[in-house]
């Protein structure tokens, strides 16, 4: 029954990642003028959660000997699913990578990377010359 229930909470935990995705990407479909204070949320919202994933990458790092962005959600999904901290499979696993792959449309990891940064890149130029 324990297999059972960490497969679903496994699960959940992918859902909520594609949930925070989805905004990420989402909110950059919203005119400013629906939501005067997007821009600044949006900037923030994705600021922090790339701060989050270099800090925990940061705290992992004795253990994975390597310094890279990993999310503490994917984290524990990861070990949800059984594999340890120190396994590639848990810190660097990507549950974008993972979504494009089960909808059969898969996506190299460093393009996942490089979306992050240029999603970064235009909330941060719209934080600081366009709110």
């Amino acid at each position: 029954m324990a297999i059972g229930i960490r497969a679903a909470a496994a699960e959940t935990m992918f859902w909520l990642h594609f949930v925070m995705v989805a905004m990420w990407f989402g909110l950059f479909l919203v005119p400013a003028s629906l939501w005067a204070g997007k821009i600044s949320f949006h900037f923030w919202f994705i600021l922090i959660a790339v701060a989050m994933q270099f800090g925990w990458g940061a705290v992992l790092m004795p253990v994975t000997k390597k310094y890279r962005m990993v999310c503490p959600l994917t984290t524990a999904m990861q070990l949800l699913r059984g594999y340890p901290v120190a396994d590639a499979r848990n810190n660097n696993h990507s549950c974008i990578k993972e979504f494009f792959h089960r909808i059969g449309k898969p996506v190299p990891k460093k393009a996942v990377t490089i979306s992050t940064f240029v999603s970064l890149g235009i909330v941060t130029l719209q934080y600081f010359f366009f709110r």
